[in-house]
């Protein structure tokens, strides 16, 4: 099959062998303004600067999705610098994270649930970075706030990495973990392409957060419910999501997939925070 790279970008062509089809698994080549798939023909489109791999994901990443992709994240965000304040600020806080990833030149970082990228330009300029999420909000911002580098992002879901095994020097992933469909087999999937004794580091709030708040302690649990819907700004939806996903054990999920695994509480007891090697 003849092939064509004059209509993607190069930061899309310069890795030949990187990308594999999420549903058959086979390699990914340039043709016209999509990655074609070798073995089921399928053709993943180039829209706006982003590899569309999934473009309706499903359950709770659907969920996740609509939410990011709502009126409700920008107004959430007024809680979520108001965390950060009572943190040192969003600078220090996620530094607490991404001390733990390499200092190599030239690393090649896959980042899962990217977001809006706050933190990209933090990296180290000659860093490789690929970013996956599966808000379209989101990756936009994430491409705009990060407009001078190299990005490549890609609309997928965490739990079908479109890419080949052994790929990456590190993985990261920050606020996304407690809420994946299935958070250990996109978990197993990180460690997938992740190169040998590559560094894993995921971090998110402590699943069960809400335990905490002072509608749990007086007897109340509604009164939290409430509060976290209406007055943070989560809708019933995603509440009803972190809900469901409140019992969650990360350090053993860790510990069934990594090498190394160890486990913290950070942000005054706020989130956790899990590194670990690729096996």
């Amino acid at each position: 099959m003849a092939t064509t790279t004059d209509a993607l970008p190069g930061v899309w062509t310069t890795e030949p062998g990187l990308f594999r089809c999420p549903t058959c698994h086979g390699e990914l080549f340039a043709e016209d303004a999509t990655l074609a798939c070798t073995g089921c023909s399928q053709r993943y489109p180039l829209r706006d600067g982003l590899l569309v791999v999934k473009e309706e994901p499903t359950a709770d990443n659907k969920i996740a999705r609509d939410f990011y992709n709502s009126t409700l994240w920008p107004k959430f965000r007024f809680w979520e610098r108001c965390f950060w304040f009572c943190n040192g600020g969003e600078r220090k806080a996620r530094n607490v994270i991404m001390k733990h990833l390499p200092k190599t030149p030239g690393l090649r970082l896959l980042d899962v649930a990217i977001g809006d990228g706050v933190y990209t330009s933090w990296l180290p300029e000659d860093w490789s970075i690929v970013g996956l999420d599966v808000s379209t909000s989101q990756l936009g911002m994430c491409r705009q706030r990060n407009s001078s580098r190299s990005l490549r992002l890609i609309l997928g879901e965490a739990e079908t990495l479109p890419f080949q095994d052994r790929q990456f020097d590190a993985v990261l992933s920050i606020g996304g973990f407690n809420h994946f469909n299935d958070p250990e087999l996109a978990l197993r999937e990180m460690a997938r392409v992740a190169k040998p004794g590559a560094t894993v580091v995921i971090s998110d709030e402590l699943p069960d957060l809400t335990d905490h708040m002072i509608g749990h302690l007086i007897g109340l649990p509604g009164l939290d419910r409430w509060f976290i819907s209406r007055v943070m700004k989560l809708g019933d939806p995603f509440t009803d999501l972190v809900e469901r996903h409140r019992h969650l054990d990360i350090a053993a999920i860790g510990r069934s997939v990594l090498k190394e695994s160890t486990y913290e509480m950070i942000w005054r007891g706020g989130g956790y925070l899990m590194v670990g090697k690729a096996p």
